[in-house]
């Protein structure tokens, strides 16, 4: 780090910081990070900057050069907890699990029954392939407090919702949804061969909602999500019989015959029949290119457009998974030679535009496109959350509704592209996909994605007061 630039003394640093905190929390955040960056120059100790710096780094994406801050910062300051919990979630949020797990076992040497940190601590374990340290730390987290609470922004909450959370089996993306929600959230972990209290859970919810949304992921686990709401007995958002009928290939099946809709043949392979297939000999019935992704795949992880059985051979030889999907290839491109991938997110009677993700290439992600450097990109996304009408015209709604009616489910998103026909073509449709408020580079992107918080809150309060209108007196 930079040696003192600036002869600061203590008080005028401390004022300076006082100002920086100011227009952080009053969101004029270029001015707080110049005003941090100027304080951390100037002072080689002066940790608090530095993780307020660092924070603001990571809010814009920034998150190799808040680890290096944060890492500083523990190194000046090795007992100062929160440190470790910002480290630990830079290091999540650019994927360097194993660096993320021994900064927050770090938070867990200090603060060993801290319920959030052991929950995190559980799912990188999990998600690090570590599968007996994982169901020993949810067991613990489980003994320790059963229900973890997510406060309400206001007392008393207007109602409660219990989500049901299945580690490691790809769950609906919670955190923006219920951030500042005027209802107390209460987390139950999902466990296999664990008993819950449910005359507890009852008392303390008034709508259940399922978070266990990956198919191939959590097949087991919705069994047990369905027997566990269908005990408590109130209302469920995204009830986990129906969301086991959204893997891709049962989706593309389900779908098929919709009026104005392209959606490709999707099938799920074992890897012995691809491997097969590769060396010519497989029963694949789809002509290459194909689309081949390994199951439980999500955000174009170990997704490849493969040309032939020698690039399917090198793929699977990368990927060493178990099943995969193979999905027909559809040259989505518009005229301009751009391609275009399109999400709604259904919530509740509601069709919401979440984002439009503009590329030259065919595999099309918001966060991996160059939108940032073409004004007339980010204009156009724009001006389709503003209006999708403007884009979807009567015939493309009139698709959607009726993929909102065939999958049944009160909350899921769409990822979709129109064809040069006018045709809505489908790429995936089930409850995992993301929203997110991080959207300062796409600031119009903000109205948006509160309209689906929004929604998704009216959508639990409907089911809340349902149930507490159903209520026998008794439990008053």
């Amino acid at each position: 780090m930079a040696g003192a630039i600036h002869d600061f003394d203590s008080h005028r640093m401390d004022a300076l910081f006082d100002a920086a905190l100011l227009h952080h929390r009053s969101g004029r955040l270029e001015a707080a990070e110049a005003m941090y960056r100027m304080i951390v120059e100037a002072s080689s100790s002066h940790v608090p900057a530095c993780v307020h710096l660092a924070r603001l780094l990571m809010r814009r994406g920034g998150f190799d050069e808040a680890i290096r801050w944060l890492r500083w910062a523990v190194a000046e300051a090795p007992h100062q907890v929160d440190t470790y919990r910002h480290l630990g979630l830079a290091y999540a949020s650019s994927r360097q699990l194993d660096d993320a797990l021994d900064a927050f076992s770090k938070v867990l040497e200090h603060e060993p029954d801290d319920v959030g940190t052991l929950q995190i601590v559980a799912n990188l374990q999990q998600a690090l392939g570590h599968a007996e340290a994982a169901r020993a730390t949810f067991l613990r987290t489980h003994a320790l407090q059963p229900l973890l609470p997510i406060a309400a922004s206001r007392q008393p909450p207007e109602f409660r919702a219990l989500l049901l959370f299945a580690p490691g089996a790809g769950n609906t993306p919670i955190d923006f949804l219920i951030e500042g929600a005027p209802f107390e959230s209460l987390v139950l972990n999902v466990l296999p061969d664990v008993d819950h209290d449910c005359d507890r859970l009852r008392d303390a919810a008034d709508v259940v909602v399922n978070l266990v949304a990956d198919v191939d992921l959590g097949h087991g686990l919705l069994s047990d999500a369905a027997r566990l709401a269908e005990r408590i007995g109130h209302p469920v958002v995204n009830e986990p019989d129906r969301v086991a009928l959204t893997d891709r290939e049962t989706v593309a099946r389900r779908l098929l015959g919709i009026e104005g809709c392209v959606v490709p043949h999707v099938r799920r392979h074992s890897e012995a029949t691809l491997e097969r297939h590769a060396q010519g000999a497989g029963s694949v019935s789809m002509p290459y290119p194909l689309l081949v992704r390994p199951a439980g795949s999500h955000g174009g992880v170990d997704f490849h457009k493969v040309r032939d059985g020698q690039h399917l051979a090198a793929v699977l030889q990368q990927t060493d998974a178990a099943r995969y999907y193979v999905t027909q290839y559809v040259d989505y491109r518009s005229s301009d030679g751009y391609f275009r991938k399109y999400r709604f997110l259904f919530v509740g009677d509601d069709i919401l535009p979440y984002h439009l993700a503009i590329g030259d290439m065919w595999k099309v992600h918001h966060a991996t496109t160059d939108m940032i450097d073409h004004p007339w990109m980010q204009e156009e996304e724009r001006v389709f959350l503003g209006n999708p009408r403007t884009v979807f015209g009567a015939a493309q709604f009139a698709a959607l509704h009726a993929i909102r009616q065939r999958i049944g489910l009160d909350y899921f998103g769409v990822d979709c592209a129109l064809d040069r026909s006018g045709r809505v073509v489908v790429f995936e449709v089930n409850a995992c996909m993301l929203v997110h408020g991080h959207n300062a580079a796409f600031p119009y992107k903000t109205l948006a994605v509160n309209r689906i918080r929004e929604a998704f809150h009216a959508l639990l309060r409907r089911k809340a007061m349902c149930a507490r209108r159903e209520m026998p007196a008794t439990h008053d």
